[in-house]
């Protein structure tokens, strides 16, 4: 089974818009596409029944399947503070179950042909207790039933360069190299940066596919 993990080169940068994007693609292409999100926090519901969170992003990557899917397959681990996952759970008395942030992704073996998962905040944000997103995709990336690949959003606004230069360099010195970089527009109109961010990357990442992505634009 394809997998595509997609992470970023921080929070709110437009993964979960990149990431429905590419599910909508899948099915104009006719593949039947799954996605994940092992962990959210930030969701909203009560302390005492975590199966009825509501994860914003999990709702937007489920409207993306345009079919019915149960939400713990989609996000199994959902916690209620705005907080990096790990300390999240951590104020609910909780952890997070290393575990099922893998596992979560092999429960859709048999209901998809492409799974895109999505990470919680950065590359090296921190997903549980001894985690990073990049662990989780270097996990995954060992195991044979996945076909892996690596993929980095980055908010096309000043300073953006600095970040992605930076996640891609800590990225390929732990083995794992990125695939493509998507360059969003994460306002409708950007700062003056924005007319030049990506010749910049594509100066300093010249091996790297970058793939600008408009307001509401349509990713393929």
């Amino acid at each position: 089974m394809k997998l595509t993990f997609v992470s970023g080169t921080g929070t709110d940068v437009g993964k979960t818009y990149v990431t429905a994007q590419l599910a909508l693609s899948l099915a104009r292409r006719g593949v039947r596409a799954g996605v994940y999100k092992p962990v959210a926090s930030g969701c909203i519901g009560t302390d005492t029944n975590s199966s009825e969170r509501i994860s914003s992003d999990a709702d937007q990557l489920t409207a993306a399947l345009q079919r019915p899917v149960d939400p713990d397959l989609i996000c199994p681990q959902r916690f209620l503070a705005p907080l990096a996952p790990d300390e999240a759970a951590r104020q609910e008395g909780r952890r997070v179950d290393p575990d099922l942030l893998f596992e979560g992704a092999k429960r859709w073996a048999t209901e998809c042909e492409h799974l895109l998962v999505e990470g919680a905040g950065g590359l090296f944000s921190p997903i549980a207790d001894e985690l990073l997103n990049l662990d989780l995709f270097l996990k995954l990336r060992t195991d044979p039933e996945f076909e892996t690949e690596l993929v980095l959003v980055a908010p096309n606004r000043l300073g953006v360069i600095h970040e992605t230069l930076a996640t891609v360099r800590a990225a390929i010195a732990q083995s794992a190299a990125i695939d493509r970089i998507y360059l969003t527009a994460t306002q409708p109109q950007s700062d003056q940066s924005g007319q030049t961010n990506a010749a910049q990357l594509r100066h300093w990442l010249p091996e790297q596919k970058i793939v600008t992505v408009d307001w509401n634009g349509t990713v393929e």
